[in-house]
């Protein structure tokens, strides 16, 4: 089978946000491409679980003002990829709390209506925020983090992301600094380490398990950095 991209186009043309979706896509694509096809034995075709597929997307997406001819980022604007990825994956582990405390609620309430659902998720979204946002950001029983679609579309998806995050971030260390050739075929290569563990996938992909310790402490550095 072909892969398909999809994406938003307004009305008036692709906007930015279009354009950035469109590139996420694009490394879904590539990597499907890679991991079905290309892979040495059929049934290890595939990549360890959904939250890598998204890592590999996400390192697409890092890249799309370098695929306009934009220089890559370096100093501050690097400093602030860094942050950025940090924010992002912070603010997805929100959604991603709230959605499996809605199932939860479902699991226990199978009988409620849509009306029912919505209320108990905007009480979950407020109770996260304020237990986890809203000690450093402010704000009391604020909702934004019920926003997603996904909780009763595509259950228990979320958390695909905070981690996608995580191992997209281990695997951009592994390859920082290497040019655009190298970051290919590096690409390629995890993309056919195939359906195995998640751990040895990522040692085999970067020389160490999935972890959260090269996120965390290029966030400190970042944030040092700035202090400096």
């Amino acid at each position: 089978d072909k892969a398909h991209l999809r994406t938003r186009v307004e009305p008036g043309g692709m906007t930015y946000k279009g354009y950035n979706i469109a590139v996420h896509e694009l490394g879904h694509n590539v990597e499907q491409t890679f991991s079905l096809y290309d892979i040495d034995y059929t049934l290890l075709a595939g990549v360890p679980n959904t939250a890598f597929t998204e890592a590999l997307a996400f390192l697409f997406q890092a890249r799309d003002l370098e695929l306009l001819g934009r220089p890559k980022a370096s100093g501050e604007a690097e400093r602030m990829r860094v942050l950025d990825s940090f924010w992002n994956t912070r603010e997805i582990a929100g959604s991603a709390l709230v959605e499996l405390d809605v199932w939860k609620w479902l699991y226990e309430h199978p009988d409620a209506t849509a009306t029912q659902v919505r209320e108990a998720t905007v009480k979950i979204a407020q109770d996260t925020w304020n237990k986890y946002y809203a000690p450093t950001l402010g704000g009391k029983d604020v909702t934004l983090l019920g926003i997603y679609s996904h909780t009763i579309t595509s259950p228990l998806y979320l958390f695909n992301y905070v981690l996608g995050h995580l191992i997209a971030f281990q695997v951009e260390e592994h390859v920082a600094g290497k040019d655009k050739a190298t970051f290919a075929k590096e690409f390629e290569r995890v993309c056919k380490l195939g359906a195995i563990l998640p751990d040895l996938w990522m040692k085999q992909a970067t020389g160490k398990p999935v972890t959260t310790q090269p996120l965390l402490d290029a966030t400190a550095r970042a944030l040092s950095a700035k202090k400096t």
